[in-house]
């Protein structure tokens, strides 16, 4: 299993960034291999949802995931249902510095079924994760 934890300050607050992260819907807007989502079923503080996703020379993949979130604490979990995986687990928490600035701490631990799909991931992971970074980053300054 990949595991993998990033802490970045951001010149944003906790609160903004936390509502950009959770609002999947937007993904396909500025996330560059998120293709389609579709929420499933949306309560209180869980969200189940698949996120269609598509990586050059390979075809669309669907994820599936239930996603657990806590507005008071600031923190997002995500937990995988169905797709190419084995399993997937993402965290993240908010930490606010000031009002214009925060740090956010991105966890994720993930495993393919396929072993060559493993090896993949794990080579190219450093640039998925940048990327997807990033595009929150640029999402949170364009709002």
């Amino acid at each position: 299993m990949k595991n993998s934890k990033r802490e970045e300050i951001i010149s944003h607050s906790a609160l903004k960034l936390f509502n950009i992260v959770l609002d999947i819907e937007s993904y396909p807007e500025y996330i560059p291999w998120c293709t389609k989502i579709i929420i499933n079923k949306k309560r209180n503080n869980e969200i189940f949802a698949d996120m269609f996703v598509k990586y050059k020379f390979i075809l669309v993949q669907k994820f599936g995931s239930h996603v657990k979130f806590n507005k008071n604490k600031l923190t997002i979990e995500t937990s995988y249902i169905e797709g190419p995986l084995k399993d997937l687990k993402t965290d993240w928490k908010f930490e606010e510095i000031n009002k214009n600035k925060s740090k956010i701490i991105f966890e994720v631990n993930f495993e393919f079924k396929n072993f060559i799909h493993q090896k993949l991931a794990e080579t190219f992971y450093p640039l998925i994760e940048n990327k997807m970074i990033d595009s929150f980053k640029k999402r949170a300054d364009n709002l």
